[in-house]
C-alpha cells in the first residue's frame, strides 16, 4: 500500500486498504497524507478537488471507526480543508484538536494558523497563532503572508518587527511576505528599506519573487517608467510573472507604447499560463492591433495552449458544490439566476459597467467574443448567499484568476447584501467587504 502510495496509484492503494482486517492509525494518516499529497501536485483542478473530498472521506471514516486520530491525522486533513477551503470541516478539526490537548504541537498549530488564512478568516488565524505555545519561522512567516494577503499591511509589517524582537532569524519567504504588504500599501520608503535590510542585513540574495514585489509597487502606484527601470536593473532575465505585471499596469494605465514593449518580452519567454495570452490578446483588441493579435494566437497554437477551465467552487453544509461558467446544471439554477440578474440590474444602478475582453474558455458557448455574463465566481457567489445562513461570509474558491469584471462585480455584491465575499483565486485572496477588496483592485488582470 505504502509503494502504491509513493507511485501515486490511489485507486491500487485503495483496494489493498479495504482488504485490511484490521487498519491502524498509522495506516489511516498514510492513506490521507496520500490523497492530501496528490491534491497538492495535480495539474487538473477536478483532480485536485476530488481527491480532497477522499481525504476528508477518509477522517469521517477514522473517526468513526472508533480510532482516535493524532496529531498527524489533525494536521494533515487541515491542509486539506485549506486547499478546499473547507472553513466548517477546519472549524471542527480545531474543537477535535483543542478537545484532544494536540495544539501544544507546533506543527499541528501553524497548520491551523495557515487553514484559518486560506479560508479568509483572519482573525480567527491571528487568534490561533497568538494562542501558540511556541512559534516557528513558518508560523511567524504565515502569519505575516496572510495580514498581507487580507489587506492589514500595517500588521504585516509591525509582525515582522515583533519577529525580529522575538530573535527569529527571516528567510526568503518572510520577506516576500513583507514586500509583498509595502508592495499593496504603496509604502516605497518602507519597500526600500526591506529590501535592503534583506540583501545587507541578513545576506539573503534576492530572487525573482522578491523583484516582483517591487515592480508591483511601483505599476500599483503607477509609476510605470520607475518599474521598468528597476526592472531592467535586476541584473539578471525578468520572468513571465514581472512581465505580466507590468504589462497588466500599462494596460491599467494607458500607457500602450510601454505596454506594447513588455508584451513583446513576454511572448519571447513563451509563457506556458493561458490566462498569460488572454492578457495579452486582451491588451491588443483593446487597441485594435490584429496583426499583433494573429501573431500571438500563431504562439498559442505552436506552443500546444489550451483553453481556460473556469471552475469555481463552495463549501455548503459539508458539501462542495462545483460550478462553471454559465453553469445552469445545479438543482437551485433558477434560483440562482434570478438573484444573479436582480445583483447586476441593482449594481448597475450604483455604476457597475460591464467590462468587455475576450473570453477562452473550454465550454463552446462561453467562446463567443466579450466575457461571459456569469463567469463561474458569481454562480458559486450566488448559490452561498441563498444558502448560507443570513450575514455569514460567502467563501468561494476560483481555480483560475478573476477577471476584472466579476471582480468589479461582487465588489458591487458585497456592497448591496451586506454580506462578506471570499474569493480565492489562482493567485490572490480577495475578500470583499461593503464594496472595497482587500487586494488594492489591481489583482483582476484579465
Amino acid at each position: 500500500m505504502y509503494l502504491y502510495l509513493k507511485c501515486g496509484k490511489l485507486d491500487e492503494a485503495m483496494i489493498l486498504f479495504e482488504g485490511m482486517e484490521t487498519v491502524s492509525l498509522i495506516t489511516w494518516n498514510a492513506m490521507m497524507a496520500g490523497h492530501a499529497q496528490i491534491m497538492a501536485l495535480a495539474n487538473d483542478d477536478a483532480a485536485a478537488r476530488q481527491n480532497g473530498l477522499e481525504a476528508l472521506n477518509l477522517f469521517l471514516k477514522l473517526t468513526r471507526s472508533g480510532t482516535k486520530p493524532d496529531f498527524f491525522s489533525l494536521s494533515s486533513i487541515l491542509s486539506v480543508c485549506s486547499s478546499l477551503v473547507a472553513l466548517e470541516q477546519g472549524e471542527q478539526i480545531h474543537a477535535q484538536a483543542l478537545k484532544s490537548g494536540y495544539l501544544s504541537d507546533v506543527v499541528l498549530s501553524s497548520a491551523l494558523v495557515n487553514m484559518y488564512n486560506k479560508c479568509g478568516c483572519i482573525e480567527n488565524a491571528s487568534k490561533a497563532f497568538i494562542e501558540m505555545p511556541n512559534r516557528t519561522l513558518i508560523s511567524w512567516t504565515s502569519m505575516i503572508t496572510g495580514f498581507s494577503q487580507h489587506g492589514r499591511f500595517r500588521e504585516a509589517i509591525e509582525l515582522f518587527e515583533d519577529m525580529r524582537l522575538a530573535g527569529v532569524k527571516p528567510n526568503q519567504v518572510t520577506f516576500v511576505g513583507v514586500l509583498s504588504a509595502c508592495s499593496h500599501a504603496g509604502l516605497v520608503q518602507e519597500a526600500n528599506y526591506y529590501f535592503e535590510m534583506m540583501i545587507n542585513e541578513y545576506r539573503i540574495k534576492p530572487v525573482l519573487d522578491h523583484f516582483a514585489c517591487i515592480v508591483d509597487m511601483f505599476v500599483r502606484l503607477g509609476k510605470l517608467e520607475d518599474a521598468f527601470e528597476f526592472i531592467n536593473k535586476i541584473g539578471f532575465e525578468p520572468n513571465e510573472i514581472i512581465w505580466s505585471i507590468l504589462v497588466a499596469g500599462c494596460r491599467s494605465h494607458g500607457n500602450l507604447d510601454l505596454g506594447f514593449y513588455a508584451a513583446e518580452q513576454l511572448l519571447k519567454l513563451r509563457p506556458k499560463s493561458i490566462e498569460t495570452y488572454v492578457l495579452l490578446l486582451n491588451m491588443y483588441i483593446s487597441a485594435e492591433r490584429w496583426l499583433d493579435v494573429a501573431k500571438v494566437r500563431k504562439v498559442m497554437k505552436e506552443e500546444n495552449i489550451g483553453t481556460l477551465r473556469d471552475r469555481s467552487w463552495v463549501t455548503v453544509k459539508d458539501k462542495v458544490h462545483f460550478f462553471r461558467a454559465d453553469d445552469r446544471s445545479h438543482s437551485q439554477s433558477n434560483e440562482i439566476y434570478i438573484l444573479l440578474e436582480s445583483l447586476i440590474e441593482r449594481a448597475k444602478g450604483l455604476g457597475y459597467v460591464p467590462y468587455k475582453s475576450i473570453d477562452m474558455s473550454s465550454d463552446e458557448e462561453e467562446k463567443a467574443s466579450g466575457s461571459a455574463l456569469h463567469h463561474s465566481e458569481r454562480v458559486a457567489v450566488a448559490f452561498g448567499l441563498l444558502n448560507l445562513p443570513e450575514g455569514a461570509p460567502v467563501r468561494v474558491v476560483k481555480n483560475i484568476t478573476m477577471c476584472r469584471d466579476c471582480h468589479s462585480c461582487v465588489k458591487f455584491f458585497s456592497l448591496l447584501t451586506g454580506r462578506e465575499i471570499v474569493v480565492r483565486d489562482s493567485k490572490r485572496l480577495h475578500r470583499f467587504r461593503d464594496g472595497q477588496c482587500s487586494c488594492g483592485d489591481f489583482s483582476a488582470l484579465l
